[in-house]
């Protein structure tokens, strides 16, 4: 070989390597913008994470001993939620609530990142399919904000990594990492327990196929946290499993529903225009850049895992929403583990560089692109609900409330729920109680004592909205001060008319309304 054909192979090869490293800078800077989403509103448009936000509020309240509310409330440290729960807690300390569960979120997608990156390297995925891991964060999961299962996620992640490892060399010291992550990854969210170790188990199975008796006595750090798992179900299996709803399983197992689903809940809760195109050249992308099959058949099954629980699980059980559409947050990120870079024997025609490269740009417009929409709907969204700031602010703090909310829907973020919990924050913010509360769930870490349950509970608000059926006997209106309101009219005045108290609107900012209990007789 010749210098001029080596030369002439380095300057064809330079604007690859060029365009390689500008798009690796392209990601990183992506993926540092997109954890800022989070504080792009007040209050971001997530459906649940008022409720959340309310428990660290009352829990921090609680320890310090000047919550109001402590004679109807318990403290409930052995749940799944503790770890995203105490942590922001903690934050609460030197921070405000709501700035806290900002931190934890951006450190969660950080996090959810980094850990991907190194369960990647581990099973020799193609690195150009990193953009991935990215749309998911902020889908379905996002939207819906739930919280804890967010903050499970990079969690779950490091498991993966470390399974990974311990499956390939199983030692007593790794074996004691492992079970002590996933101590922490079943005080993070229990779903994604089940789902993790349900990977991690077949980990082993795939690495010793033919040492069954081995495999099984590697599997022990499991079977550790098999025995809290069964202790948990022993000591809630009255109360989590009492049904909460008119109903106790929703499949919705349609398999054409389930594969739409497939297409739309990565980029969120609602179908968009572009969402088919965006998926089909995701889906694409790895054949259009010429990545090869994994060699590795452990990269394999995260995949096959999340296909079963996205076509095996319902929609709803155990008193919880929503089963199967949370785990579209692990659909993109792995497809692409199950892909490998093409080594330099594989490479294909000379045009293919450049296709790889365009695809590549391309998987790079839709991800940040994606991302950029996001934050345009977090700004509008922040315009569009500070009317609820308004009415917040012209209250008296620290007072008992009820939301009634007639139009959960909003235009800016394009969420059609994400009001539903919204007057929660005034019990986040400014010391208040609001029911509809999620301290009637099993998980939750601040719980209503038994004795203490409000006449508002789970199935008041789902599947009917409570506006379309309020009573003000049996949803114990008198307990409440104020109620606050979400519709685009005001309420007629019959709505809250009741034999003992008078109840007048004193404050409308947008389409939100407060109306107060001002007189009762027997006060």
């Amino acid at each position: 070989m010749d210098d001029s054909t080596v030369s002439g192979r380095l300057s064809r090869a330079w604007p690859y390597r060029a365009a390689d490293r500008a798009l690796r800078a392209l990601f990183i800077a992506t993926v540092a913008a997109a954890g800022l989403l989070f504080w792009l509103a007040p209050h971001p448009p997530m459906v649940d994470l008022p409720q959340h936000a309310a428990q660290v509020a009352t829990l921090h309240d609680m320890l310090r001993g000047q919550s109001p509310w402590a004679p109807l409330l318990r403290i409930n440290l052995f749940t799944p939620y503790l770890l995203g729960y105490g942590a922001a807690a903690a934050l609460s300390f030197v921070m405000p609530v709501t700035a806290a569960f900002k931190v934890m979120l951006t450190l969660s997608f950080y996090g959810f990142v980094a850990a991907y990156v190194a369960l990647r390297r581990r099973l020799g995925t193609d690195p150009r399919l990193d953009w991935l891991c990215v749309p998911g964060f902020f889908g379905f999961a996002y939207e819906f904000g739930l919280y804890s299962y967010l903050v499970a996620t990079p969690v779950a992640m490091v498991f993966l990594a470390l399974a990974l490892d311990h499956a390939e060399q199983p030692t007593f010291r790794r074996g004691v990492v492992l079970a002590l992550v996933n101590l922490a990854l079943f005080f993070s969210h229990g779903l994604i327990f089940v789902f993790a170790n349900a990977i991690g188990g077949l980990f082993l199975l795939v690495r010793r196929p033919r040492m069954f008796s081995r495999a099984l006595l590697a599997a022990w750090p499991y079977a550790v946290l098999a025995l809290v798992t069964v202790l948990y179900a022993l000591l809630h299996r009255e109360v989590d499993l009492a049904p909460m709803y008119p109903f106790t399983v929703i499949w919705a197992i349609n398999p054409l529903a389930r594969i739409l689903a497939t297409v739309f809940y990565p980029w969120g809760i609602t179908a968009d225009n572009g969402s088919l195109l965006a998926f089909l050249l995701i889906v694409a992308a790895p054949f259009l850049m010429a990545s090869k099959p994994n060699r590795d058949v452990a990269a394999y099954v995260p995949a096959i895992v999340v296909t079963i629980v996205w076509f095996g699980v319902p929609l709803f059980a155990i008193n919880t929403f929503f089963l199967f559409p949370r785990f579209a947050l692990f659909l993109f990120p792995f497809y692409a583990l199950i892909f490998r870079a093409p080594v330099r024997a594989e490479s294909a025609p000379a045009g293919t560089p450049w296709l790889a490269l365009t695809t590549q740009l391309i998987l790079a417009g839709i991800c940040a692109g994606f991302v950029a929409q996001q934050g345009v709907r977090a700004v509008r969204f922040a315009d569009e609900s500070a009317d609820f700031d308004v009415v917040a602010n012209a209250i008296e703090p620290a007072q008992r409330g009820l939301g009634i909310i007639v139009d959960r829907a909003s235009v800016a973020a394009d969420n059609p729920f994400v009001y539903e919990n919204f007057p929660v924050w005034y019990q986040a913010e400014h010391g208040g109680f609001v029911d509809f509360n999620a301290a009637r769930f099993p998980p939750q870490i601040v719980r209503f004592r038994l004795d203490q349950l409000p006449g508002v509970g789970p199935s008041d608000v789902s599947p009917l909205p409570l506006y379309r059926h309020f009573n003000w006997q049996r949803h114990q209106g008198r307990l409440y001060r104020y109620f606050f309101v979400r519709a685009e009219t005001p309420l007629p005045d019959a709505f809250f008319a009741n034999p003992d108290c008078r109840v007048v609107r004193v404050k409308t900012a947008g389409e939100w309304s407060v109306y107060e209990k001002q007189a009762c007789r027997g006060d």
